[in-house]
C-alpha cells in the first residue's frame, strides 16, 4: 500500500497539470483564444496599446483609433476550466468632409468562460530519447487537435458609438481547435458566432493563427488571417507579430496587420504585455491531500487465554 500511495503522489502532478505550463501560456499576440486554460488558480493579465487608421474610399472619411485591450483570465475548478473578461476601451478621430468628431468610452466587454473538451493521449507521451527523427518529424496524427468551446456574453455600454443597433446584451460562442503539426510550430483555429440575437447585429468570424517558436526559446513569430462577416461589412484582416519571453511568468509582444478592402482600408498595430500570478502549486497540494489518504492498519488485540482454563 505504502509503495501505490508513493506511486499516486507520482502521478498525480502530471494528471492534475495538463492544462497547466511551467512558463505563461498567452492568447497574445493575435486575436484567436488558445484551446488550453491558465492552469487551476492562475491568475493572468493580457493587454495592449493598440492603434488603427482606416480609409474609406467611397466616403472619403479617415479615422484615426488609439485604444487598450484587456483581458482578465482565471483558472478553477479543473485544469480545463477558465473564465475570462475581454474588454476594448478606445479613442477615436474622425474626419469625413473637412468635418470633425471623437469618441471615448468603452467599446465592448465580454464575460465567459472555456473549457477543453478533448486533448490527444499522445500528447502526454515522453519524449523518445533515442530518437531525434521520432520527436522531430511529422506525424498524421499530430494533426489531431486539442478541442475547446466558449460561451460568453457581451456587455455594451449605454452610450457607444459603435454597434448602435445592437442589443446591450448579446451572446457570444466560439469552437477552438489547436494542434502541433511539428515540435515548436501551433496551428489554432477559432470559428465564433457573436451577437446573433438579431440578424442584422449577427457576426460570424473565423481565426486562423500559425505560431512558431524559434530555437533560442525566447521568441516565437506569428501570422494570423481573420475573416469578419455580417449585415454591413465583410474584411479579411492579415497580422504579423513577435513575441518576447521575458520570465516564466512575463510575456511582451507586438503585431501589424491590415485589411484587404479599401471600403474601408485598415492599417493597425499593438504593442502588448501578459503576466501571471501562479498558485498553481496550492492546487497540486490539495488534489494530493484528497486523493492520497494515508493507510490505516487495523491492530487487532490477541484475545487473553483464561489463566484457569491453561492450568486445567
Amino acid at each position: 500500500m505504502k509503495k501505490l500511495s508513493l506511486l499516486l503522489i507520482a502521478l498525480l502532478p502530471m494528471a492534475a497539470s495538463a492544462q497547466y505550463t511551467e512558463i505563461i501560456n498567452s492568447n497574445l499576440p493575435g486575436n484567436s483564444q488558445s484551446a488550453y486554460a491558465v492552469g487551476a488558480r492562475v491568475l493572468q493579465f493580457e493587454g495592449g496599446l493598440w492603434y488603427e487608421r482606416s480609409n474609406h474610399k467611397k466616403t472619403g472619411t479617415s479615422m484615426n483609433f488609439t485604444g487598450v485591450n484587456y483581458a482578465v483570465r482565471y483558472g478553477f475548478f479543473k485544469e480545463q476550466l477558465e473564465v475570462m473578461l475581454n474588454g476594448t476601451l478606445a479613442y477615436d478621430y474622425t474626419v469625413e468632409h473637412s468635418k470633425t468628431s471623437s469618441h471615448f468610452g468603452f467599446v465592448n466587454n465580454t464575460i465567459g468562460a472555456k473549457y477543453q473538451l478533448f486533448k490527444p493521449a499522445f500528447l502526454d507521451e515522453k519524449p523518445n530519447i533515442y530518437s531525434w527523427k521520432a520527436n522531430n518529424s511529422f506525424r498524421w496524427r499530430n494533426l489531431t487537435p486539442s478541442i475547446a468551446l466558449y460561451a460568453g456574453m457581451n456587455f455594451l455600454p449605454n452610450k457607444r458609438y459603435y454597434y448602435e443597433e445592437v442589443p446591450q446584451l448579446s451572446p457570444k460562442v466560439a469552437a477552438i481547435f489547436q494542434a502541433e503539426p511539428i515540435p515548436r510550430v501551433v496551428i489554432v483555429a477559432n470559428l465564433i458566432a457573436d451577437r446573433f440575437l438579431k440578424k442584422e447585429s449577427t457576426e460570424y468570424s473565423y481565426i486562423l493563427t500559425v505560431t512558431h517558436n524559434l530555437d533560442n526559446g525566447w521568441f516565437s513569430i506569428f501570422a494570423e488571417q481573420q475573416g469578419v462577416y455580417n449585415e454591413q461589412y465583410r474584411d479579411q484582416i492579415t497580422r504579423l507579430g513577435v513575441a518576447f519571453l521575458a520570465s516564466d511568468k512575463l510575456q511582451l509582444n507586438a503585431d501589424v496587420g491590415f485589411g484587404w478592402k479599401d471600403t474601408p482600408q485598415r492599417y493597425m498595430g499593438l504593442i502588448g504585455a501578459s503576466y501571471r500570478i501562479d498558485n498553481h502549486n496550492s492546487y497540486i497540494k490539495k488534489v494530493l491531500k484528497e486523493k492520497v489518504e494515508p493507510t490505516k492498519i487495523d491492530h487487532k488485540k490477541k484475545a487473553k487465554r483464561n489463566r484457569r482454563n491453561a492450568i486445567d
